[in-house]
């Protein structure tokens, strides 16, 4: 498999993940700053 299509799969994966996380609490309003501390917290949590 190429790294094109490596790097992409990983996009797709974060992007899924990240909306699993978002949908656990549908009735949640999130702020720019809230979704700015979720990615950060998710990259954080990829890297470790």
């Amino acid at each position: 498999m190429s790294s094109e299509k490596e790097m992409l799969m990983v996009q797709k994966a974060t992007v899924y993940d990240l909306m699993r996380i978002i949908k656990e609490n549908p009735d949640k309003t999130y702020t720019v700053e809230e979704l700015e501390q979720l990615l950060h917290a998710y990259i954080q949590g990829v890297e470790t």
